[in-house]
């Protein structure tokens, strides 16, 4: 298939009319159609597979004996991954996650509009901004991209982490040891910080391990006013002084990981920088609420396994960059129509609208942490009582797999919640404590 486009010098409109001819050629072969990872593959799979006859009930373990019951509930995309000989998915009831007592009451900012592009317009949070969504709203997509965004639980925590870098094969080429730290400004009718209005979130990242990168800090500033560029710094021990990261950076991978910093959350982009459509809702397996970090298997491990799914309904997302200098010709999101949590992300290549790009994300809902805490970094010793009574979700880990390298990132997070004070904020994320190491 590869071959095809290579030799073809059709423009990524005309592969786009191409694919569903070689996506037909894919499904007269049962094998090939498994490995297919086309744009137009994904979007049969979403617009023509036919709903579940058989449901995925609860309180079982199924593995690659109920493929075919399974291939309805995780995307067409992902089966070249998640499909293995010993895969073993423990699958759970359907729960309810009701979100924080005071979350869109009257803290919630009411006073806010959209404009054409669904960009927000003066909203800075307190609940969700679009409580409802119409699927034939033509600012569906938009709308459910932007309460993922606002999500609560998406920011304050302390969140040390473990990445493996791995090849095809399993092969292991790089551990990384890094913490971020993430505070919300925006409270809705107030800013955690007076005179910092404009703020959004700040979030801190710095690494331990490996030896290279021991010591590296990266600072990035979201801002309320959704048209005005986020703002990062970077600092490396050895350039000795932090180095201002620009907007292009957006799309280039974070610190050598199988992920750009778009992919932050499924979509961390500029909402008027994209075309968008909605595509409905789909039932999906999602690790919504494992026991604990999942190990990973399949082939290379890259995927997680023996762990925690639930069927969940799920917001179906088409997001189309509008410069064709991104990477990207499509990116489709799946993310929870209760929590609006993301659970899977696809990115296709503008060369030929191959996969490039896929993440999965690990989550735990916080009520669950006093009978069972998931485990301890292996640096750090945290007490994970203090997020109980919080009522969210803390990410637990994530698989980003890069497709044409082929390559993968796998994490493991040991979040807990925290609470800043509004002096210790203003401390803890100035660029001159960045650097110097003050905290």
């Amino acid at each position: 298939m590869n071959t095809f486009f290579k030799k073809s010098n059709a423009s990524s409109t005309c592969l786009i009319h191409t694919a569903p001819l070689i996506a037909l050629m894919a499904l007269s072969n049962p094998a090939q159609a498994s490995k297919d990872q086309s744009y137009q593959s994904l979007r049969n799979w979403i617009d023509n597979a036919p709903v579940a006859s058989e449901e995925v009930a609860p309180n079982q373990h199924l593995g690659i004996k109920d493929r075919a019951l399974l291939e309805k509930y995780i995307p067409h995309t992902a089966w070249e991954y998640y499909f293995f000989d010993d895969m073993d998915m423990e699958i759970t009831p359907t729960r309810h996650y009701p979100a924080p007592d005071d979350w869109g009451g009257e803290k919630a900012d009411k006073d806010f509009s959209v404009d054409e592009t669904g960009t927000l317009i003066g909203f800075t949070g307190g609940g969700y901004p679009f409580p409802e969504i119409a699927p034939d709203d033509p600012q569906a997509g938009q709308k459910v991209i932007q309460n993922m965004l606002w999500r609560p639980g998406a920011n304050d925590y302390d969140m040390p982490m473990v990445t493996w870098l791995r090849s095809e094969g399993g092969k292991l080429d790089r551990i990384m040891e890094y913490t971020s730290v993430n505070v919300t400004y925006a409270h809705g009718h107030h800013s955690l910080v007076p005179g910092y209005e404009e703020v959004k979130s700040k979030q801190v990242m710095e690494f331990r391990s490996p030896r290279d990168m021991a010591g590296a800090k990266d600072m990035s500033i979201r801002y309320v006013d959704h048209y005005k560029e986020n703002s990062g710094w970077l600092y490396m021990p050895a350039e000795r002084k932090p180095r201002k990261t620009l907007a292009s950076e957006r799309t280039g991978e974070l610190m050598g990981m199988d992920m750009i910093r778009e992919d932050s959350n499924g979509f961390g982009g500029k909402v008027f920088e994209n075309n968008w459509e909605y595509l409905g809702k789909r039932k999906v397996l999602a690790t919504i609420n494992v026991k604990t970090n999942p190990e990973f298997g399949g082939p290379h491990l890259w995927v997680p396994h023996k762990t925690r799914w639930e069927v969940r309904d799920a917001h179906v997302v088409l997001v189309k960059p509008k410069s064709e200098n991104h990477p990207y010709s499509a990116r489709i999101v799946f993310v929870d129509a209760e929590t609006y949590w993301t659970h899977w992300m696809f990115a296709f290549d503008r060369k030929d609208d191959q996969m490039l790009r896929m993440n999965q994300h690990f989550l735990k809902y916080s009520e669950d942490y006093d009978v069972e805490p998931p485990e301890q970094a292996p640096y750090v010793k945290q007490d994970f009582n203090k997020s109980v009574g919080h009522q969210v979700f803390l990410h637990l880990g994530e698989s980003d797999i890069n497709a044409k390298k082929p390559h993968a990132t796998m994490t493991h997070c040991y979040t807990n919640k925290r609470e800043f004070t509004a002096a210790r904020a203003k401390q803890f994320f100035s660029l001159r404590n960045m650097v110097s190491g003050r905290r």
